[in-house]
């Protein structure tokens, strides 16, 4: 694969970065967390999570152990709500539900599936919120609207998966969750300044061409490849695409006026109106 994302700061370095970020108005703050792993955080100092993996609980369920340490610790992490885009535990982490619910101004967000695995965990029904696609809350100065995904993974369905579009004022951010490449989501991420899209291309997954296909459909100003880094690249599976760098090339050949960027974990990018702002 392509150069090989690592974190360069602590869990503590990397959640006092976040805590402490000033966020211009008019612009989004975006970290990656590995694998589709994304923290966004608004000018009024609202931070969400989409998809934090902080564990290793796969390795019971799946036998497969994480190849980097976890980039925040949710005991530590207190932030306003926890996105799962699914029930899949590399999106929602079983580990982490009680640890992020220990804070408790900090509630769940995601499909109904989701929120039974969060209730279920001991989590009060008033601290979660189920969406399908076409729902929209606020998360402070952030509106969260559920757009359409489909994770086709016969191991274990997930028939409720949803992705996200994030949005403050003029700018939006499309996170995929885990799905494969679909039409119907283009109208509802068209013009999205961001784009977040998984690209290993296994598991019900977008492979990295098909990835760039929907940014540069969707008229992404910048898109992210995400969905890989976190395990063994013989771990995802026989025909994986894990090179960020396809998904660049390919980008780049369909044309447009929209760029790519390879993210280092723990990297902070500023989203603006026109894309990433130095």
């Amino acid at each position: 694969m392509g150069e090989q994302a690592s974190a360069s700061k602590s869990a503590s370095q990397l959640w006092h970065e976040i805590r402490e970020a000033e966020v211009v108005p008019g612009t989004i703050s975006c970290w990656w967390l590995y694998q589709a792993g994304l923290a966004c955080k608004a000018p009024d100092g609202a931070v969400l999570l989409v998809d934090p993996y902080l564990s290793d609980a796969v390795t019971r369920s799946y036998g497969l152990a994480r190849a980097v340490p976890a980039p925040l610790d949710p005991a530590e992490v207190e932030v306003d709500a926890v996105l799962a885009s699914h029930a899949h535990e590399d999106h929602l982490d079983p580990d982490a539900i009680e640890p992020f619910a220990s804070h408790p101004r900090t509630r769940f967000v995601g499909p109904p599936t989701a929120m039974a695995k969060v209730t279920a965990k001991g989590v009060d029904r008033s601290r979660t919120t189920a969406l399908v696609p076409g729902d929209e809350i606020e998360v402070g100065g952030l509106t969260v609207r559920a757009v359409h995904a489909r994770h086709v993974f016969a191991l274990e369905p997930a028939e409720d998966a949803i992705g996200y579009r994030i949005s403050h004022g003029d700018v939006s951010v499309y996170h995929s969750g885990d799905t494969v490449y679909d039409s119907d989501i283009v109208p509802d991420t068209l013009g999205v300044t961001a784009s977040f899209i998984a690209i290993n291309g296994t598991a019900g997954n977008m492979n990295a061409h098909e990835a760039a296909m929907l940014a540069w459909r969707q008229g992404a100003k910048v898109a992210f490849p995400f969905h890989y880094g976190l395990w063994q690249d013989a771990d995802y599976g026989e025909g994986a695409t894990l090179d960020p760098g396809a998904f660049s090339d390919t980008l780049a050949r369909l044309g447009g006026d929209g760029t790519s960027q390879v993210l280092r974990v723990g990297e902070r990018v500023v989203i603006g109106p026109e894309g990433v702002r130095p």
